[in-house]
């Protein structure tokens, strides 16, 4: 054969390998669907947190207490996040400090779980949660 037609058939088998290759087994009905990277998964409303900052008030005034943050948690799982910094003049230990808070709290909050975090000079003394 001459060079020419080696060229032409070896030119019309790289272009049907070319379609081919590049070619996908996918309907064109399937391609059209944007690809947003994110799977569809049910939704759930997102939870949302509120400050309480008349609590938060209150348990600041009470002696031995430095700070205090409170997070209400509305949503799925409904509760009440509060962490409480101690300083050097509060006499009652962490427990007796989760006790005495976690009453005052729940008076407040009684249809919500409680976690409670007790904390000194930036340790962490004591970790509750509270149905």
């Amino acid at each position: 054969m001459s060079k020419y037609k080696w060229l032409t058939l070896i030119g019309v088998i790289t272009m049907l390998l070319l379609v081919t290759g590049c070619s996908d087994s996918k309907s064109p009905q399937e391609n059209n669907k944007p690809n947003t990277g994110i799977e569809s998964k049910e939704e759930k409303p997102p939870e949302k947190l509120e400050s309480d900052v008349d609590l938060t008030q209150q348990l600041e005034a009470e002696k031995g207490i430095e700070r205090v943050m409170v997070q209400v948690v509305e949503g799925e799982q409904r509760s009440v996040n509060v962490d409480i910094v101690i300083n050097d003049e509060q006499e009652l230990t962490a427990d007796e400090v989760v006790e005495k808070y976690s009453k005052i709290i729940k008076a407040k909050y009684p249809d919500r779980s409680l976690d409670i975090i007790v904390a000194k000079a930036g340790k962490q003394l004591k970790q509750v949660t509270l149905p």
